[in-house]
């Protein structure tokens, strides 16, 4: 008997405890949502965020959710929902930072894809650079790489920015990179990302500016991957990539750390192409150990054991020493191929070419 009359108490609590969870979560995205996007001085979107708050927090005290406050606390997050997905929209003519002020401009006529506006800064510092941009075409036929780029954030391994670069058998490379479009004075935090707070680009540049701003002048941790796939699939996914950065031109995005961003961008390429099995975007949230999923499917092209194979594709120390010149993605190989192979003679596995 006792049984039967516990496990209903229990259910309830358990069903009570989901509901404020619930609500909670509704609380805080409405008022951040407001609070982000609110047309307002900050001190006033400030205000009101918290009154918000406070309503929300006083309908959880109410003995039942079927009151007053919960009902205005129900249109106060209806109306805002209506702001946020009709009314904030992105606006191309923002104040873009130097390094976002300029998008790639493509076209795909056959074989080949013509790119202007791909970057190619000269990085002294974060604050000391000049700005630079070439045109290339780029022979889909002449694809012979595919690199996976992991930059853990500094002191949050979990968490990283990821992106891909290819190499040409002509001698060409170029690096594609899914980032939240940055205004000038508007740095990139993670709260606002998750808020309509940066727009969504492409940017196409140089592995001497994509790569080496990140190892070089920022001095964050760069991991530089050889993928493990096909010619065919280099080219599919290449040319869907670019294909996506050109309709952004004509349908701009905001950028969102969870569901628009590097990562699920990437994989979404990969699943379009079909092909082999893609893990799930749950498994990739944290995006730092993005490169743990990839070796276990196979993505990455090395039998190094995974632990060793982090630390011989890291390349800020090596970036580092060396000049972000013209020479740059010629010299990051060379390095690559001579790490690779004392790795390999370590642990006995045969050489490769």
């Amino acid at each position: 008997m006792t049984t039967h009359t516990t496990k209903p108490g229990i259910l309830k609590r358990i069903g009570r405890w989901a509901l404020v969870f619930t609500w909670c979560l509704l609380g805080l995205w409405t008022a951040l949502a407001l609070y982000y996007t609110a047309p307002l001085p900050t001190w006033i979107s400030a205000i009101v965020a918290l009154a918000i708050g406070f309503l929300f927090w006083r309908s959880i005290r109410a003995a039942s959710f079927i009151s007053w406050n919960s009902l205005g606390a129900l249109g106060v997050f209806a109306a805002v929902l209506v702001w946020y997905f009709a009314f904030v929209t992105p606006n191309p003519n923002e104040d873009w930072a130097p390094y976002h002020a300029k998008k790639a401009n493509i076209e795909i006529t056959g074989d080949k894809i013509r790119v202007q506006n791909v970057r190619d800064f000269t990085w002294l510092s974060s604050t000391d650079f000049k700005p630079g941009y070439q045109e290339h075409v780029y022979d889909l036929n002449k694809i012979n790489s595919m690199y996976y780029v992991v930059v853990p954030l500094r002191g949050i391994d979990g968490l990283a920015h990821v992106f891909v670069s290819f190499g040409f058998s002509d001698g060409q490379h170029v690096s594609i990179s899914v980032e939240g479009r940055r205004m000038i004075g508007r740095p990139y935090q993670i709260i606002p990302s998750m808020f309509r707070q940066f727009q969504l680009i492409y940017a196409v540049g140089e592995e001497r500016d994509l790569i080496g701003l990140r190892g070089s002048i920022w001095k964050n941790p760069v991991r530089f991957y050889p993928a493990r796939t096909t010619p065919e699939r280099m080219r599919a996914i290449f040319v869907d990539m670019m294909e996506r950065a050109h309709s952004l031109e004509e349908h701009p995005e905001f950028y969102n750390l969870i569901f628009n961003n590097c990562m699920n961008n990437i994989s979404r390429h990969l699943r379009r192409l079909g092909g082999r099995s893609v893990p799930s975007d749950l498994s990739l949230l944290l995006t730092g150990l993005s490169d743990r999923v990839a070796y276990r499917y196979g993505f990455i092209d090395t039998d190094i054991p995974f632990t060793e194979a982090r630390e011989v594709f890291r390349i800020d120390d090596w970036m580092r020493t060396t000049e972000l010149d013209e020479t740059f993605s010629q010299r990051l190989r060379e390095h690559l191929r001579l790490v690779v192979t004392e790795a390999r003679k370590r642990h006995g596995l045969p050489q490769g070419d």
